[in-house]
């Protein structure tokens, strides 16, 4: 049996479509056939040469849904202890964690100071398949996490990394409560997914994002926001100002409880701080690449006794509080569904520019 996978030529070239024999997975390995596998904002990075890689031959991707179509030798169980099954639907992690770092021993293996990726191997050697832009994966038992069956692979495919890594920098700062008032800076699919998550915790959701393309403002509004700002025609001033109204409205004090910055931009950063109440939490999620630098007065910080948290990375438990999620909340699988745009692995460079352009909402790939 053979299959496709798209093969990373270098920064800003098209990528190569191969074909390779699939072989039986080694020990503690899984042999997975795609279901879907999702474009995130690092693949852009490194597509754009924002994020380096080895100079060899690459599958990029990180955000693989597959079958399992063979096991290899050992104890099949997933990283959460689900026993793994030939036909099961799973979500494969990329991340190996070192496990002897000060953070991995303190059980932060989200912070681990040794990362390493499964994908970052020759695509030319066998077994070929390690990377998410490929029409089969092989992965180890324990990066992956068993998905039920009755969630959509393309439900998932909207947010397996960025939900978890939202998930994960609200546990830094405390997690979410109800009535407080939280917003999400950017709506893309990461903001989509925070104003979700809010909004299921019980928060008043306020978004500031961008209306220029009327199909995500659409999906945006029919998460229901109580509020939203289009940040390009309604200014960081009088955006500030109704913030800070609208809590003072609902007795939050002199802003939001909670800003989530997920627009990637640089200058979203100081804007962030302004919108939070003193004693305000900043959770900034993803993985930033140089996008240059910005001047933050440090008073604004102290006066205010403002918390920062940084989150790049989840860990495993992180993508079975994410399942959770999407288990606990089937009225919002419609419009997850909607926000991805299906393309084939042979449509890879179509797929990346789509999401270069901010076609739609999340590039996915899937078997058509």
């Amino acid at each position: 049996m053979k299959k496709k996978c798209a093969i990373f030529q270098g920064v800003g070239k098209g990528f190569d479509i191969r074909e390779f024999d699939v072989s039986a997975p080694a020990a503690e390995t899984a042999g997975l056939s795609l279901l879907s596998s999702g474009i995130c904002g690092t693949d852009v990075h490194i597509y754009e040469g924002r994020l380096g890689m080895p100079d060899m031959p690459i599958i990029i991707g990180h955000e693989f849904i597959g079958k399992i179509d063979a096991l290899g030798s050992g104890d099949a169980v997933d990283a959460l202890g689900n026993h793994l099954s030939v036909g099961d639907k799973v979500i494969a992690c990329v991340a190996i964690p070192c496990g002897k770092c000060l953070n991995c021993l303190a059980g932060e293996t989200a912070s681990c100071l040794n990362f390493g990726v499964t994908y970052v191997k020759n695509a030319e050697e066998s077994p070929h398949f390690h990377g998410g832009f490929s029409e089969y994966l092989y992965s180890p038992f324990k990066n992956l996490v068993k998905l039920p069956n009755e969630i959509d692979p393309y439900v998932a495919a909207a947010f397996p990394c960025g939900g978890p890594t939202i998930i994960r920098s609200c546990a830094y700062g405390g997690g979410l409560k109800a009535g407080e008032l939280a917003v999400i800076q950017g709506n893309g699919s990461l903001g989509i997914f925070a104003a979700a998550y809010a909004k299921a915790h019980g928060c008043k959701v306020v978004i500031v994002g961008s209306g220029a393309d009327s199909e995500r403002l659409k999906l945006t509004m029919e998460i229901n926001p109580d509020k939203f700002f289009d940040f390009r025609k309604d200014g960081e001033g009088d955006i500030t100002s109704a913030i800070a109204a609208y809590a003072k409205e609902l007795n939050r004090g002199d802003g939001a409880d909670v800003v989530i910055e997920t627009s990637g931009g640089a200058n979203a950063f100081p804007f962030g701080l302004n919108l939070l109440r003193t004693r305000g939490r900043y959770f900034v999620p993803g993985q930033y690449s140089d996008r240059g630098n910005v001047s933050i007065p440090p008073h604004l910080i102290t006066f205010k006794a403002l918390q920062i948290f940084g989150s790049g990375q989840y860990t495993m438990a992180d993508i079975g509080t994410y399942i959770k999620f999407l288990v606990d909340n089937p009225n919002l699988h419609g419009i997850f569904r909607r926000l991805v745009k299906v393309f084939t692995v042979e449509d890879a460079d179509c797929a990346i520019n789509s999401a270069l352009r901010g076609n739609g909402v999340k590039s996915v790939f899937g078997i058509k």
